[in-house]
């Protein structure tokens, strides 16, 4: 009867991981470093990480969707994440969202709610302010006979007849799955165009700086969206003392900031709020030609990413921070880190020259244009000031997150080492790695209260060998796990030995770092069910949260 079941016998090699360079994970760790946690949640990813400086696991969370695309840790401890449902209407996009949620530390739904219909879609980022309320990006649909009206010449429309018009809107979260709009400003109350004197918006482009020309040409010409979505806003900060909004208008290729402090009504005109101009643009930089105040060879950014203030109590606090992707750049491709210091008056409020572009004339370039900085990220991307006066830069193309000094020094060093969900063994050359957004926390950082940070080894399969000193009270197990697999036609074992009766986490991985199985075993489990594993080379990974982490390598022939 035993043999009539007997699908196959393999036999079963253990084997220490092979020596491999270092690829991925951490590849530099310095003390000159912030000896923190770095936050990121993959683009390609359904999970959202938190690793220490020598890339070991201190959280993950499962979210069992995508992310579109922003993720933040924040100080309430909470995690604000944008997801991908199935969109409900025509919007194509990669940068589709639909979702935001918040949750918490322990992977559970705290509040959630979908901006997803068939003429509306939250898209890239929020962000969470003081009071609680989030500030959302969203397209909505303006059809042909509107955008017409509006001044859009007719040949410039989409064939489908309609275009993704930028709405951004104050959400208070109500309840577990509730909202209520408190506060909106849409792109198209503030137009300009000199196509068509017959329709609205008709005047000087030049004239009119606080205004977008709803004819300009999208100049970002990798965007395959670009007839329907002509703006592409692809980030959002929010100042709290100057109660402005930034924004990365990455077809346009310029920053904007907008005023808050308006009802949403006065958010409608060129009149009210703080700075007495309504919902137009109080500030723009990184392309004058897009307001006729100069020639396209004068744009200073190119598919930007990742802008944000300075913080308060940082290096250059209020300045605004850029990741200037480089797409479409002159020359070869290369991105560029950069500062700016926008020209403001008493009161916060900005000076508007007569003619002239909105200046400075430059940024500060803090890394990327110098010999031997070369680096490039195409799309996605962040920059982030840090406690210590560093700086964070997330390529987020090539899944590069790294930390310079002020003297341009990198001396922290992370490839993210995942494909999708599945992490990579130590030795190989990642991809699909990508991600929107990475951050950076000190210690102390007020998310962190009350909250176990100790590390569970690091996501890559394998041991990493670059020196890394930062001490942890999880060390690889003692001892040894006997691992054995044997397959019956009518059913599959994968069987530990666990004389110690712990509760373990059971991971198996191919030889790319594709993930085929995991399971949470209850305490005194030791025989667990798998599916049909194919001849060849797999790794186990097994972690006791009490006790550490065991990797065994197997060879079913």
């Amino acid at each position: 009867m035993f043999k009539n079941q007997l699908l196959s016998c393999f036999f079963i090699s253990l084997f220490a991981f092979p020596s491999f360079s270092q690829t991925l994970g951490t590849l530099k760790n310095t003390e000159e470093s912030l000896q923190g946690y770095t936050f990121f949640s993959p683009f390609s990813s359904t999970r959202a990480y938190m690793v220490d400086n020598c890339g070991q696991l201190v959280n993950r969370w499962d979210r069992g969707t995508r992310p579109g695309l922003a993720a933040y840790f924040l100080e309430n401890g909470l995690m604000l994440r944008t997801y991908k449902p199935a969109p409900a209407g025509p919007f194509t996009s990669a940068s589709n969202a639909g979702g935001l949620e918040l949750v918490d530390w322990d992977n559970n739904t705290v509040w959630s709610y979908e901006f997803n219909t068939p003429t509306w879609i939250s898209h890239h980022d929020a962000v969470y302010m003081p009071n609680g309320n989030m500030l959302v990006l969203t397209w909505d649909l303006v059809y042909t006979d509107e955008l017409i009206e509006m001044g859009r010449d007719p040949d410039e429309i989409a064939p489908e007849g309609y275009m993704w018009s930028e709405r951004i809107i104050e959400v208070e979260p109500i309840g577990s799955n509730d909202m209520n709009i408190v506060w909106q400003w849409e792109v198209k109350h503030h137009y300009i165009q000199d196509f068509d004197s017959t329709k609205l918006n008709y005047g000087v482009v030049a004239d009119h700086p606080e205004l977008f020309n709803i004819n300009l040409p999208e100049l970002s010409s990798s965007n395959s969206n670009s007839s329907r979505d002509w703006n592409h806003m692809n980030a959002i900060d929010y100042n709290p003392h100057l109660d402005q909004i930034l924004l990365s208008v990455r077809n346009s290729d310029e920053i904007w900031i907008i005023d808050h402090s308006t009802t949403t009504n006065e958010a409608t005109t060129h009149n009210g709020g703080l700075y007495g101009k309504g919902g137009d643009i109080l500030y723009r930089w990184g392309n004058p030609s897009a307001y006729n105040r100069a020639q396209l060879s004068d744009q200073k950014l190119f598919g930007q990413h990742g802008v944000n203030w300075i913080k308060n109590g940082m290096e250059d606090a209020g300045k605004i921070m850029i990741f200037n992707n480089g797409n479409g750049r002159p020359g070869p491709d290369f991105s560029t880190g950069e500062v700016l210091t926008p020209p403001q008056d008493a009161n916060g409020g900005y000076l508007v020259p007569n003619t002239d572009p909105f200046g400075p004339a430059t940024s500060q370039k803090v890394f990327g244009n110098m010999p031997g900085e070369t680096f490039y990220s195409a799309y996605l991307s962040n920059i982030q000031r840090l406690p210590n006066g560093n700086t964070l830069l997330n390529a987020g193309s090539p899944g590069s997150i790294f930390e310079i000094t002020p003297d341009r020094e990198i001396v922290w060093d992370y490839l993210i080492p995942l494909n999708g969900d599945s992490p990579y063994i130590q030795g190989q050359n990642p991809n699909n790695n990508s991600t929107f957004q990475a951050y950076r926390f000190a210690p102390d950082f007020p998310g962190f209260e009350g909250i176990d940070l100790t590390p569970s080894g690091t996501i890559e399969l394998g041991n990493s060998p670059v020196n890394c000193d930062v001490s942890t009270s999880i060390n690889e197990l003692e001892g040894t796990f006997e691992i054995d697999v044997s397959y019956l036609q009518s059913t599959h074992i994968l069987k530990i030995q666990n004389p110690n009766l712990l509760p373990l986490n059971v991971s198996v991985f191919d030889i790319s770092g594709r993930q085929f199985f995991e399971k949470k075993t209850s305490e005194g489990e030791d025989n667990i069910e798998i599916l049909d594993l194919n001849k060849g080379i797999y790794f186990v990974r097994v972690l006791s949260e009490q006790n550490g982490f065991l990797t065994k390598k197997i060879l079913i022939f």
